[in-house]
């Protein structure tokens, strides 16, 4: 029985050997992102960590092409990236049960591609999801899971930290998440058109990934 533990990408790190991560100078960031890159590095460590605690777990950097400036860099494949250049926070074990999906636009995606990259690779969905992130956005990924029928016994939740302008962050979060409760699968009017604006290279995951919308009835 195997574990997926999903970390979502959030920026590329478009310096990931460089002596201090937490410069703005080793991420691409948007405005309202500045100064966050010390916080994505704690997520990625933790991703490590909660992967390494036991062998039948593995960890799953989700994020993909968002940037027409970095063509050849992924968000997932840039956290691995990170996660090499600090060997693995003396976790080498966990190299080889890390996989890189690198096609979602936001927070349903990263769930749902995850879950099918897992199930891909590994010809079995997970026993238990663990998902490691923002603080402020457990209830976001609650409902996504809820939406994709996923049973909520086998899903934790793990906020690491929240970004240093907690009070702005909420506020966009509230606004996305009632989008999210009205469209919950994404499809239509602004979550739609952030994801458009988010795939500057018009790649598409495999078409099973799309093929069902609600997945209750396969877990």
């Amino acid at each position: 029985m195997k574990v997926l533990v999903l970390v979502p990408g959030h920026a590329i790190c478009i310096k990931p050997h460089a002596l201090d991560l937490t410069t703005d100078a080793a991420w691409a960031l948007q405005p309202h992102q500045r100064g966050e890159g010390a916080y994505y590095l704690e997520h990625i460590r933790e991703g490590v960590r909660r992967a390494a605690e036991a062998d039948n777990r593995w960890l799953v950097f989700s994020g993909g092409y968002t940037y027409r400036q970095y063509p050849t860099q992924s968000e997932a494949e840039s956290y691995r990236h990170v996660a090499e250049a600090q060997g693995w926070w003396d976790c080498p074990g966990v190299a080889a049960r890390t996989l890189t999906e690198t096609f979602a636009r936001d927070s349903y995606e990263n769930l749902r591609f995850a879950l099918f990259l897992f199930r891909d690779v590994l010809h079995e969905w997970p026993a238990e999801v663990y998902v490691v992130g923002w603080a402020f956005k457990q209830q976001r990924f609650e409902w996504h899971a809820a939406t994709l029928g996923w049973p909520r016994e086998r899903f934790r939740y793990l906020g690491v930290n929240n970004p240093p302008d907690l009070d702005t962050a909420q506020a966009g979060e509230a606004q996305a998440f009632q989008e999210f409760l009205a469209d919950p699968h994404g499809q239509w009017g602004r979550l739609a058109a952030k994801r458009y604006a988010r795939n500057p290279f018009g790649r598409q995951p495999p078409a099973h990934w799309q093929a069902r919308l609600v997945l209750g009835e396969v877990f």
